[in-house]
């Protein structure tokens, strides 16, 4: 469907301007030339510029004073200045729509008179009759002045709105927008002594200065939504001259409805800007796009920039919903579950937008091409790769997500395999997703374990790879085969690819070379050492790697070098051959081109993860039987040397993010504000690469230089996801039963209300609320639906203002927020120190597991069971008409309000908490 506001034509009425530019030029430079002098011959080869100048001076004097010109050039001379600086102005209207320029937000006027607004039971009474008998006239104009500053404050709010959305700020003043250019200097000039002056004046003024306008009007009805918005946004662009679109938005309050029209107001101006060619909009270019896409999206990534997951997950869901062919929202999806370590589900989310941008069988069937057959037909493949780039700018980066996501198989091998008790929803949820993972990688990735030995049978092949998957070994070493594989197809893609403008910003040559010859060899290598036991192992390094270690059968020719070339370094690793094999990937062919800092970014996981192949401190058992602490084995010369690799590329990398040419982050596509946070953050709690880097005492001291110069750095388990999530789920529920438990005291202060009907809303609501508590409990609060539906429960409950002032829900904290007394008294010169993290995180996390599973099975049910007997009481006193007496409303407030504080004390008396500042104590001026 088109867009309601007209697309500008900004190339028609620039192409148009210059023509008449240069039609009036030609005029007035042949009109000079017959009222000059004879021009000598020899001329110096400065003065041809003098004469054409001279010319034109004159030929604008002739126009303006006469002085012999005749009336009809004269006339014409004007017609065609009058045309071309109405094809300039016209050009500048659509550039201010195009850009956008200024968005011109008028006051809203008030659409009721005062009185009519209704109250909470929705009854309004007549404004003339009850203001006067109030106070009279008086009275009167004392409720419009109210209703006028009303709609100010509603204005701002909406203009507020707009400005949070991302697109260029309106100008909210009160008076005209500022000056923006020359044109705009000289409109408020006040000085017209002269005709000159008057004309220039008067032709400033009627310059565009602003590319939209919005107008809006306050409205109220009886019935729920009470409070709207009337809005009409207009755009001063198109063929036909101004175009306008109309809407009402209905809120719950003036607020709600404000922000709803804000949202509908940009749905309506970005598809004719150019703000719709860029992510996550480029599909909405000229097409109506529906405001509630435009408000979900905006919702989930302000959530996502707060951190608050479990809502912007739940955000981009709805997004997804009404937009489920929009790549650029996947990736925030996957980019939001990676950061919560659902790597199932992050892997799964890209299979999906895979299939959404190509079909199956095509993408599988160049997946395993061969270069010669690729090159036979090489502009078939040419044009097919630059038109799917064209359509799907995001392609390259999420292919190369895609690739990454199998290489950390290890997390994607641990939830496919879990035996930890869920809920029957996740369970649900996890069982789909393996179901379509094992189908997806069968019907992909066959050809990875076909040998040499036997003629191609797929439908064998398919079994196979699906009987591969059904052991964590062979699962882990096949999702690293297929991300090999995929890496090198990206490679080997990319030069074509680059074909499109801007198609490799996301990832290079350099850094995917980087992947594919040192960071997936060395994940196969550690599979092929520490996975030779399994059958699946053996069948696969049998029947499918040879001597040089490369797919036997697709493998050929180069590749089988490059192969034999990553697998050398070995496992465990050697830090001068690690650091060839970089220096090789890294290589560059003009030496002045310096690297990015997703290079040095690149490099320092691959020396991080190879870590992994060193020892750590061990102990021999019989000594930690008599509480003797002696190491049997420590690290070595090559951990302290790779060590020191990893620390050094990280401080570069940090580095480079100053630069001007910084970029984008690729490798986490967060949304927090710079490049530098964005990757410290990423560093410090999310990359699995990292897990065993974090506590070697260099990587201790780059912290407190880079993050924390004035707070001591805190020791890191291996896994940090686990306690970040754990440490959340209990704050949120501490942080929500808190505001349940002051909500039914105050409604119990407040009295009973008029209409039972309220109270029996409160109780529904209530016992909802416990029934999603039970829910949550079930899945040990590991399951973001579960947790998004119980902070959309309480803001239900509490009302939306009151858990915003509260910053309800909580953000998801890094590791370094969260408060571990005895993780903070171990000496940093203990041997290690991950071991002795690590119990003592899963002590607390086992402790509030349990503490979970007393809350499910004891308090929930009990307080589920007390919400349908307050039900069925309140129900009945309904029907036989009876009013609740203040004491048994008294009574009901608090046996809820006791329960939800029973909440705060199961959950609060656990050592695991998150440093952060109180809202009542937090500084709002300066």
């Amino acid at each position: 469907m088109p867009a309601q506001l007209p697309l500008p034509q900004v190339a028609e009425s620039g192409t148009l301007a210059v023509l008449l530019s240069l039609a009036l030029f030609v005029g007035l430079t042949t009109l000079g030339r017959t009222r000059m002098l004879p021009v000598p011959d020899q001329t110096r080869w400065w003065q041809p510029g003098g004469v054409v100048a001279e010319s034109l001076l004159r030929g604008a004097a002739g126009t303006l004073f006469g002085g012999g010109t005749p009336s009809w050039q004269r006339l014409g001379l004007a017609l065609l200045a009058l045309f071309c600086f109405l094809a300039w102005r016209r050009y500048a209207r659509n550039m201010m729509v195009y850009r956008p320029g200024p968005i011109d937000v008028r006051e809203f006027e008030i659409g009721f008179l005062p009185g009519e607004e209704p109250d909470r039971a929705g009854r309004t009474r007549d404004a003339v009759g009850g203001a006067a008998a109030d106070g009279g006239d008086a009275a009167v104009d004392g409720s419009c002045e109210a209703l006028r500053g009303r709609g100010t404050y509603l204005r701002s709010r909406f203009c507020r709105q707009l400005a949070e959305t991302g697109v260029y700020p309106p100008y909210a003043g009160p008076a005209n927008p500022p000056p923006q250019g020359f044109f705009d200097v000289l409109a408020d000039n006040q000085n017209q002594s002269n005709l000159p002056i008057f004309v220039t004046t008067s032709l400033a003024r009627l310059w565009p200065t602003r590319g939209f306008q919005v107008k809006g009007t306050l409205q109220v009805r009886r019935q729920e939504p009470r409070y709207g918005l009337s809005v009409t946004v207009t755009s001063f662009a198109g063929p036909g001259g101004n175009a306008s679109a109309t809407t009402t938005e209905w809120g719950r309050s003036w607020e709600d409805a404000t922000c709803r029209a804000a949202y509908w107001a940009m749905a309506k101006i970005l598809p004719a800007t150019r703000l719709a060619d860029t992510a996550p909009w480029r599909s909405w270019r000229g097409r109506d796009m529906p405001a509630e896409l435009f408000e979900t999206y905006s919702e989930a990534k302000k959530r996502h920039d707060d951190r608050k997951l479990d809502e912007a997950l739940f955000f981009y869901r709805e997004a997804l919903r009404l937009d489920p062919f929009n790549i650029d929202i996947r990736l925030m999806v996957a980019s939001v579950q990676e950061d919560m370590g659902l790597f199932l589900d992050a892997l799964q989310t890209y299979q999906g937008a895979l299939a959404v941008v190509e079909l199956d069988g095509r993408y599988t069937g160049a997946l395993w091409s061969r270069k010669r057959d690729r090159w036979r037909h090489w502009m078939r493949y040419t044009w097919s790769t630059v038109r799917l780039v064209r359509r799907h700018p995001e392609w390259l980066k999420l292919r190369f997500q895609y690739a990454r996501a199998l290489g950390f198989s290890e997390r994607v091998v641990t939830e496919l395999f879990s035996t930890e008790p869920i809920g029957t929803r996740r369970w649900l949820v996890r069982d789909q997703a393996r179901q379509r993972l094992c189908a997806a990688l069968a019907e992909r990735y066959w050809p990875a374990v076909l040998s040499c030995a036997n003629p191609p049978d797929h439908d064998q092949a398919k079994s196979e790879v699906r009987q591969r998957l059904s052991t964590p070994e062979g699962a882990r070493l096949l999702l690293r085969l297929a991300a090999w594989q995929e890496f090198q197809r990206l490679y080997e893609d990319l030069p074509v690819a680059l074909l499109v403008p801007g198609a490799g910003r996301d990832a290079t040559r350099r850094q995917v070379r980087l992947m594919r010859d040192v960071w997936i060899p060395l994940r196969v290598a550690e599979s092929l050492r520490n996975d030779r036991g399994a059958a699946a192992v053996q069948a696969i390094a049998r029947d499918q790697l040879d001597a040089v270690g490369c797919l036997s059968t697709w493998w050929i020719g180069w590749r089988r070098l490059r192969a034999r070339q990553g697998l050398a370094v070995g496992w465990p690793t050697d830090p001068d051959l690690l650091e060839q094999a970089v220096r090789r990937a890294q290589r560059r062919w003009n030496p002045l081109v310096r690297l990015r800092y997703l290079d040095y970014y690149g490099a320092a996981v691959c020396y991080a993860h190879a870590l992994c192949g060193h020892p750590k401190w061990t102990y021999r058992r019989s000594d930690q039987e008599r509480g003797i602490c002696l190491p049997e084995t420590q690290p070595g010369a090559e951990a302290e040397a790779l060590t020191f690799l990893a620390v050094q590329n990280l401080r570069a990398s940090l580095i480079g993010t100053q630069s001007g040419t910084a970029g984008r982050l690729a490798v986490q596509s967060d949304t927090e504000s710079g490049v530098a946070s964005r990757l410290r953050t990423w560093i410090a709690s999310s990359d699995p690469d990292l897990e065993r880097l974090r506590n070697e005492p260099q990587f201790r001291f780059f912290q407190q230089d880079v993050y924390q110069p004035m707070k001591p750095i805190t020791l890191l388990p291996e896994d940090v996801t686990e306690v970040r999530i754990v440490a959340y789920t209990k704050k949120l529920l501490c942080e929500g039963a808190r505001l349940l438990e002051r909500k039914w005291h105050q409604r119990r202060f407040d009295g009973p209300p008029t209409f039972l009907h309220e109270v029996l809303g409160w109780i529904r609501v209530d016992a909802e609320t416990w029934t999603v508590v039970a829910e949550l409990v079930q899945d040990r609060a590991r399951f973001w639906e579960h947790r998004a539906r119980f902070s959309r429960a309480v803001t239900e409950a509490v009302e939306l203002i009151r858990t915003a002032d509260h910053h309800f829900p909580p953000p998801v904290p890094p590791y370094e927020d969260l408060v571990l007394p005895r993780v903070e008294r171990i000496p940093d010169d203990e041997p290690d120190p991950t071991r002795k993290v690590d119990r003592l995180v899963r002590e607390w996390v086992e402790q509030i597991d349990y503490r979970l599973k007393v809350l499910g099975s004891l308090l929930a049910e009990s307080a589920i069971r007390v919400s349908d007997a307050s039900d069925k009481l309140t129900r009945t006193a309904d029907v036989e008409d009876r009013r609740f007496e203040p004491k048994y409303f008294a009574a009901l407030c608090m046996e809820r309000a006791q329960l939800w504080q029973q909440v705060i004390e199961i959950l609060d008396g656990t050592d695991l908490a998150i440093e952060s500042i109180v809202p009542e104590e937090e500084q709002t001026e300066p």
